[in-house]
């Protein structure tokens, strides 16, 4: 059961849709995770964590491709350290 939801809201509509008619608490069990937590996804005060995603069948539609740019390599130029700040002279306490 592979699905495809591009944002949490796509994901919290796909597990309504696969809970059916099950209880809160039984589809807690079913997917590894507690029915408060269950609740609190579906009241949007958590956001649904990798585990209960992946439990899902989710799999998300972002590729991430890096590639090197010779270029800017080139001229990102090495950063000096800045000098330190001279310390502030503190005043002698006087005894009075």
């Amino acid at each position: 059961m592979a699905y495809k939801a591009l944002t949490v809201k796509e994901l919290l509509g796909l597990m309504k849709k696969i809970q059916g008619e099950k209880t809160n608490t039984q589809f807690a069990a079913e997917i590894g995770i507690s029915k408060q937590y269950l609740s609190d996804i579906y009241k949007g005060r958590k956001v649904p964590s990798d585990t209960v995603s992946t439990a899902m069948g989710y799999t998300p539609r972002v590729e991430t491709f890096y590639v090197r740019s010779e270029t800017a390599a080139d001229q990102e130029a090495p950063r000096a350290v800045p000098p330190a700040k001279p310390k502030a002279a503190r005043a002698r306490k006087r005894n009075s």
